[in-house]
C-alpha cells in the first residue's frame, strides 16, 4: 500500500516537474539604473504626498471622516507600485480644470486604500 502511494506521489511530482518550465534570467544592473527607479519611487510619493498636503484635499477628506494623518501613514504603507498607478493619475488631471468626476474618482482611490490597508 505504502509502495504504490510513493509510486503515485513520485509519477505526479515528475509530471508536474515536466509540466512546469522553470526560467531564471540573471543580469548586471547599472548603478544609474538603480538611481532612476529610486529617484521615481520617490517622486511618486512626493507627487501623493503633495496631493494630500493641499487644503482642499485635506478638507475633503475630513469631510469622508478620514484623518489626513491617516492617509499619509496609508500612501507610506502602499506598494511602489499603487503610489506610482496614483501619481499617474493624479498628474493626469487638466491643471486647475478638474472635473467632478476626476476628483470624485482621485478622492475615491485615496479613500479605498486608507480602507484596504487600515481593515486588512
Amino acid at each position: 500500500m505504502q509502495g504504490s502511494f510513493m509510486k503515485l506521489i513520485s509519477r505526479l511530482l515528475i509530471v508536474c516537474m515536466l509540466a512546469v518550465p522553470f526560467s531564471s534570467q540573471a543580469g548586471m544592473i547599472t548603478t544609474d539604473q538603480v538611481a532612476t527607479a529610486a529617484a521615481q519611487q520617490v517622486d511618486a510619493r512626493g507627487v501623493v504626498n503633495g496631493y494630500l498636503a493641499r487644503a482642499d484635499v485635506q478638507s475633503q477628506l475630513q469631510t469622508m471622516g478620514v484623518s489626513p494623518d491617516t492617509a499619509k501613514d496609508r500612501v507610506a504603507a502602499m506598494t511602489d507600485e499603487e503610489v506610482s498607478r496614483l501619481a499617474g493619475q493624479i498628474q493626469s488631471q487638466p491643471a486647475g480644470a478638474a472635473s467632478g468626476w476626476a476628483v470624485a474618482v482621485t478622492l475615491g482611490l485615496i479613500i479605498w486604500a486608507v480602507y484596504y490597508f487600515y481593515y486588512r
